[in-house]
């Protein structure tokens, strides 16, 4: 199917900041202009739901001489591009009465719709050329949202953002030429078909490293993960959330399209190339499974609400690229890593928007992101403390919230994987995987209960609750966690299902058969009720669910009583403070202006 949608889409955001200057001191104009340029996109995609499922949705651009940007729209993509414009609507909402007490609004809302523009260009590019310009984008964008408060601290969050940006961004491109010049295109589907007959296996590991590195600055992984706790903190909280809830989000999909398509074989492909393809996957889930152990003990132990937040972002992160390397290990039959990761990426957008609008509402009428000065706010702020503990129970994976179903089958793809190799490497993984999963429950139940419950400070009793459009923005996203937590095999069936059919995967395969009946489109994964399985394989998922929230309530509760949490790691002995140091040195040799604001 072609059509110019995805054009438009990406159009009416730019067209719409530039719409902000007619009349940039009228806020009712401004909301306006702000939210429709953020629904008219959901709705086009939405448009396009049935041509990007049957095949796919085709564009080209000449924009230049001799050059194109081009547009492919899968189910894969559409998915991702739909949960992103849906943050931005709920976000905005919020943002209306949050950004009252900020300046150059206008400036913000600007920024936000041209950072929406480039997200959306990645998700719908349908060529690595095309894919970096908008990929460059969510470098300059979203650089006046961190520093939007101007200070000192939202300036060196900023520039370190900005620093990780151009250093990955210069990897990426470094792999999109060696690409471009060993296949002579950079079509992301045409390229995958010439990649095993054109390339060693070196070469393979070699652009694979520096494409998935390049990607894996946005996303956070383990190495390039330090600007995410120093540019949340500063940034306005509905920034925060559309940064951690869609912007990385950018990262972990090239992640996926490199891993999962670029370097899968086709047609009668050698021993020799499944095996590369699985050697990047086994390299994928180590990444994967140190990301989210590491920063889930850095959430543990912070006591800044938000900087927490920044680093469960990191962790969750490490769960989605987990599931793409489970997906690359196990090569035709790796359709429960993929179906996962996709999952996980919409269930993190959904829940950790709701958390940073949680603890920016609290914010807006306390000042104060000290959880452990905080406490006894449920009185005052009823329905934010309800739409909180949502999202908390959410990223926790208890049943009947939205990330028990992605968890569930994340926890299934590790496990497939170390049956599938023996591995006792990835049998600690799987270990790793349900304590990571205990410390998320600890450390988000933890700001749950220091804000709303116990002692309310005196300062605090007069504390009202949240206007109704923040409120409004989170209960949005509470219903959406609710729904998938409620119904987990529906988005099975309507869009990461027909995703399956365009990554290569053996329809016949028992996991594949699971997800996704090719037959029926009815997905038989008993995620919560019984399908095409027992009702003992959903007491095992339960059971594997509810192992976790225990020992996260243990832990919990005995870091509390114990101390535990207020353990300071000295600055010096963190991978964070060296990274920092050399990343400035080497991008800002001459400028003693950042370095003095260290």
């Amino acid at each position: 199917m072609e059509t110019a949608i995805p054009v438009w889409v990406i159009a009416i955001p730019i067209i719409g900041a530039f719409a902000l200057f007619i009349k940039k001191d009228s806020d009712k104009y401004r909301d306006g202009i702000v939210i429709a340029s953020c629904t008219i996109p959901f709705l086009l995609l939405l448009s396009i739901y049935s041509g990007a499922t049957d095949g796919g949705v085709f564009y080209a651009l000449s924009w230049l001489p001799g050059m194109e940007l081009t547009f492919k729209v899968d189910s894969a993509g559409l998915l991702i591009a739909l949960i992103t414009a849906f943050l931005w609507i709920f976000c905005s909402i919020f943002s209306i009465t949050y950004m009252t007490h900020e300046k150059n609004r206008c400036r913000y809302d600007f920024f936000s719709l041209l950072t929406l523009a480039a997200n959306l260009g990645v998700l719908l590019a349908g060529d690595f050329f095309t894919l970096f310009i908008f990929f460059e984008g969510l470098l300059i964008f979203p650089y006046p949202l961190i520093a939007h408060k101007g200070d000192k601290a939202a300036i060196k969050g900023a520039n370190l953002y900005l620093y990780v940006g151009v250093a990955t961004s210069l990897l990426l491109l470094s792999g999109i030429v060696l690409l471009k010049h060993y296949t002579g295109g950079v079509d992301i589907a045409a390229v995958s078909g010439s990649v095993a007959s054109t390339m060693s296996t070196g070469l393979k590991y070699q652009i694979a490293a520096l494409m998935v590195i390049g990607f894996g600055g946005k996303a956070g992984l383990f190495f390039e993960h330090f600007w995410l706790p120093e540019a949340h903190p500063v940034a306005p909280s509905p920034a925060s959330a559309l940064l951690s809830a869609a912007m990385i989000k950018a990262g972990a999909y090239g992640i996926f399209r490199v891993v999962n398509l670029l370097f899968v074989p086709e047609g009668a492909a050698s021993m020799a190339d499944w095996l590369t393809l699985s050697n990047i996957g086994y390299a994928t889930i180590l990444i994967g499974t140190i990301t989210m152990f590491f920063a889930v003990i850095s959430a543990l132990l912070a006591s800044n609400s938000k900087r927490m937040l920044a680093f469960h972002s990191i962790s969750q992160m490490g769960y989605i690229v987990m599931g793409i390397g489970c997906a690359a290990y196990l090569g035709k039959d790796g359709a429960m890593g993929l179906a996962g990761a996709l999952y996980h990426i919409v269930n993190h957008a959904l829940f950790k928007a709701a958390l940073f609008l949680g603890v920016g509402a609290v914010y807006f009428r306390t000042n104060e992101l000290d959880m452990y000065k905080l406490g006894g706010l449920m009185k005052n702020m009823p329905v934010t403390a309800i739409c909180l503990f949502i999202a908390v129970c959410g990223i926790s994976g208890v049943p009947l919230f939205n990330g028990f179903a992605s968890k569930t089958i994340l926890h299934h793809a590790i496990i497939e994987s170390a049956e599938h190799g023996q591995d006792s490497i990835l049998w600690i993984v799987e270990k790793i995987f349900i304590i990571t999963a205990a410390g998320t429950f600890a450390s988000n139940m933890k700001l749950f209960m220091l804000t709303f419950r116990g002692k309310r400070p005196e300062k605090y009793k007069d504390v009202q609750p949240a206007p109704l459009p923040m409120r409004v923005g989170m209960i949005g996203f509470s219903v959406a966690i609710l729904f998938l937590g409620l119904f987990p095999n529906w988005l099975l069936e309507t869009a990461i299902g027909p995703a399956l059919s365009g990554f290569g995967y053996d329809a016949a395969s028992h996991g594949y058969q699971l997800l996704y009946n090719v037959q029926t489109q009815v997905s038989g994964m008993g995620i919560l009720y019984p399908g095409a399985e027992t009702f003992s394989t959903v007491l095992h998922n339960l059971g594997s669910g509810l192992l976790a929230i225990g020992l996260g309530a243990a832990l919990m509760f005995a870091g509390m009583k114990f101390g535990w949490f207020h353990f300071h790691v000295p600055k010096f002995a963190t991978f964070d403070f060296y990274a920092t140091k050399a990343l400035r040195r080497l991008l800002n040799p001459w400028s003693t202006v950042v370095e003095k604001q260290s």
